[in-house]
């Protein structure tokens, strides 16, 4: 929690440090009427903002705004405090006059460490157990005990007072530290002393109020889940509180876990059965379901319809998407246990939909928050039948009829429990033009010419969205990444990448190689059937073409203007115009699917894509993607550049070993469920967004774990990045989507997840693909592309 120290300059010795703190506290300086009235007003703004459950940084300026007008000459305020929360320790804020107040983070392991702090007047008053410290900035008794001072003089400050107030006993634990410096030449009057000291108390009590629903939600959403967790804290506490709710249900169950338990031991068995965990539970997350629980060596989740729209389809889809995750991260965690000559482990998964109690059960003291149901011991059955059954994954009639893959059927068995037969299905293998357009849903080996650099570009029209996130292949192999960065100048985006790449410029990077794999979030090729009224066999020939008439590339002036030349719509519709398909009768194609590439069709994560040409559609696909062609990808084919084009010039492992620079494109949505990012429809109440700083923020536990898993290096301003949700500001969700891309890529590079790396022409002629697609992720039965 520095104090913005920035040169290590020591404080004097003790005793002149000591001596000069008895400049008189203003504990004993009694409140005259208009001081009073001065404090009950601002304590009272700030407990009017609280109420009205405002940000905390709008309290901490409403009451430095509020000093302001009432003659304290405060020009920088400074706090500082520890918080809950799994990735952020301590938080602070600085408001100075005429700028919005600035939220700075501390990860946890930093606080308290950097010699900077080490040498603050803050950390001083802490080792000192001291509660106030006043110094003269001018005059002749200024104090230049501390390099703080110093840098205050120059920005025009003449006094400075900092106090401690603990929560408890003591200033050991935690409590809030705050330093107030005064712009009037004469620094704080006696006056202002007062009123700061009276309010030292309303402003602690703020800040706990303030972060007391922070620790709510850590501690409910951390040990109950996102949608138990918002349920208990909206007011369901009390036995029977619940509601039946339709779901798909998932339930696993690992093999041989008390014969493992007893071979391993108490450690090694815990080991292996929090890694169960994260190949059977973090699926579930990522495709927006619920761990109810986590049952010794089980698991029981739930999809509540209501998250999907109250469809009962894509209910049923992201449960067996997570199933299908499960399995295969189960098989990746079996190579490494038999390389390490370990032996393989083995789950069993059910998948049922029916209607559930959700709610509170258990005695009035001791409450459990889960679902109970039929439904869930016929879950349980199923799980069970594949021990003799011979597959994985076990969907009863119901669920499967419900999906949309193809299924392939056990016969007819009669659950333990049940008086009745029923037919039980297992998922079928893919076997329609997508598999055969991108492959399996499995993982593949790494890549076997790994980058050097790797970056995902969030890309916008508008200079200031674009950000990268950009990560170093090191000397050990790993990646490293640092907090995300402004694009700059797209005409030399790609030169100065393969500078970067080449100098190793970022810290424990190397020297040498020069390689670049590039994501950018943007389209990258053509329907098919526009390109053939372009009469374009490659998209390079589309390129090329827009390259000699650049003005096709700028939306037309009028909906009449429209052609097959100038494709791109200029506007959303207004009354009458129609939308797709009026741009696609337009155009001279049949409907709206002709707009749509093979892979930009309905996904668990998404109904549809835009149409390409939709310049005015959600995320401004058709701006965002002539942009690129127009002033990124034609001009660097202008200039020679060594660029290759995924997949139309090859596979992806082939292009970063022939290129330098690899373009791909790379969705952060794409990512969103393989990496556990849970927003929008997925989000726990349904309406969260990644343009929502808490949102955002509620994400970086996830994110952490994911780095993990990749063994991939986050530095510490980026972890404080992530715990923060990237701040208020605008770049916050730009910057936010440009890691997800990056953390994305990298699982693809890895063999986490498969390139989706296409089969088919057109789609390595003219559509393209979205990196890490698989078939398995579309939303379509299995006779549509048959």
């Amino acid at each position: 929690m520095p104090d913005r120290s920035r040169r290590d300059v020591a404080p004097r010795s003790r005793d002149d440090v000591l001596g000069r703190l008895q400049l008189p506290p203003p504990a004993a300086m009694p409140l005259d009427a208009e001081a009073a009235a001065v404090v009950a007003t601002v304590a009272g703004r700030m407990a009017g903002e609280l109420i009205q459950a405002g940000s905390f940084e709008r309290v901490f300026d409403g009451m430095n705004r509020s000093l302001v007008e009432a003659g304290v000459p405060v020009g920088r305020v400074y706090l500082a405090f520890r918080t809950l929360h799994p990735l952020i320790a301590a938080v602070s804020f600085l408001w100075q006059a005429g700028q919005p107040v600035e939220r700075m983070v501390m990860a946890h392991g930093l606080v308290g460490v950097s010699e900077a702090w080490q040498r603050s007047p803050l950390n001083y008053m802490l080792t000192h157990d001291m509660h106030w410290m006043r110094r003269r900035l001018t005059g002749p008794e200024a104090s230049r005990e501390f390099a703080l001072f110093e840098d205050l003089v120059a920005e025009g400050m003449t006094d400075y007072v900092a106090t401690a107030t603990a929560f408890g006993s003591g200033l050991g634990g935690n409590g809030v530290l705050a330093s107030w410096t005064a712009d009037a030449p004469d620094g704080f009057s006696d006056r202002d002393l007062a009123i700061l000291s009276a309010l030292q108390v309303h402003l602690a009590a703020a800040c706990r109020l303030a972060f007391t629903a922070q620790v709510s939600d850590t501690v409910a959403m951390t040990y109950l889940g996102q949608h138990a967790g918002r349920r208990v804290l909206s007011g369901q506490i009390r036995r029977g509180d619940g509601e039946l709710i339709p779901a798909a249900i998932f339930l696993s169950d690992l093999r041989g876990s008390p014969a493992m338990a007893e071979r391993l031991g108490v450690g090694r068995f815990m080991e292996l059965v929090n890694r169960y965990f994260e190949c059977a539970a973090e699926p579930v997350l990522g495709a927006g379901g619920e761990v109810l629980s986590l049952m010794g060596d089980s698991v029981l989740a739930i999809f509540p319809l209501a998250v999907y729209g109250d469809e009962v389809e894509a209910a049923c889809d992201a449960a067996l998407a997570a199933a299908r995750d499960a399995e295969r991260r189960l098989e990746l965690w079996n190579r490494e246990r038999v390389a390490e000559g370990e032996p393989r482990v083995d789950f069993g998964i059910g998948l049922h939909l029916g209607r559930v109690m959700f709610g509170n059960i258990g005695t009035a003291e001791r409450l459990q928050f889960t679902a109970i149901d039929r439904s869930i011991n016929e879950a349980a059955r199923l799980e069970d039948l594949s021990k003799t059954l011979g597959h994985r994954i076990i969907a009863s009639g119901t669920f499967a009829a419900r999906a949309t893959a193809a299924w392939r059927s056990l016969g007819r068995v009669q659950l333990r429990g049940s008086a009745r037969e029923q037919e039980v299905f297992t998922p079928a293998p893919a076997a329609n033009r997508l598999a055969l357009a991108a492959g399996t849903d499995a993982g593949g080996p790494p890549c076997p010419v790994p980058p050097d650099l790797v970056v995902h570009a969030d890309w916008s029209v508008d200079a200031r969205k674009r950000w990268m996130a950009v990560a170093t292949r090191m000397e050990d192999g790993r990646y490293a990444a640092g907090v995300p960065e402004p694009v700059g100048p797209v005409d030399s985006l790609i030169t100065r990448l393969i500078e970067r790449a080449q100098g190793g410029r970022s810290r424990g990077g190397r020297s040498g190689g020069g390689r670049v794999l590039l994501g950018l979030d943007v389209v990258l090729g053509l329907p098919a059937a526009y390109a053939g009224l372009l009469r374009a066999e490659r998209f390079s020939d589309a390129l090329d073409r827009f390259a000699a008439a650049p003005e096709g590339l700028e939306p037309a002036d009028r909906p009449e203007e429209i052609s097959p030349e100038r494709p791109f719509f200029p506007r959303r519709p207004g009354q009458g115009q129609g939308g797709p398909a009026e741009l696609a009768r337009r155009l001279g194609l049949d409907g709206p699917d002709d707009l749509r590439r093979i892979c930009e069709h309905a996904t668990i994560a998404r109904r549809a894509a835009a149409p390409l040409f939709w310049t005015m559609g959600p995320a401004q696909v058709g701006r965002a993607a002539a942009h690129v062609w127009r002033h990124l990808l034609i001009p660097a084919r202008r200039a020679g550049l060594d660029l290759g084009l995924w997949p139309f010039d090859g596979r992806l492992g082939e292009l970063v070993a022939r290129h330098s620079v690899t373009v791909v494109e790379a969705y952060p949505a794409a990512f969103h469920r393989h990496l556990g990012v849970r927003l929008g429809r997925q989000a726990a109440n349904g309406r969260g967004s990644k343009r929502n700083r808490n949102d955002r923020a509620a994400n970086a536990a996830t994110l952490m774990e994911a780095a993990r898993r990749l063994d991939f290096v986050i530095d510490m301003p980026l972890v404080a990045e992530l715990g923060d949700g990237f701040g208020n500001g605008a770049r916050g969700e730009d910057q936010f989507d440009a890691v997800v891309g990056l953390m994305g890529m990298l699982q693809v590079l890895a063999g986490a997840r498969p390139t989706g790396e296409p089969r088919l022409a057109p789609v390595t002629t003219v559509e393209g693909w979205i990196l890490g697609q698989s078939p398995a992720e579309l939303k379509l039965p299995e006779d549509s592309f048959s």
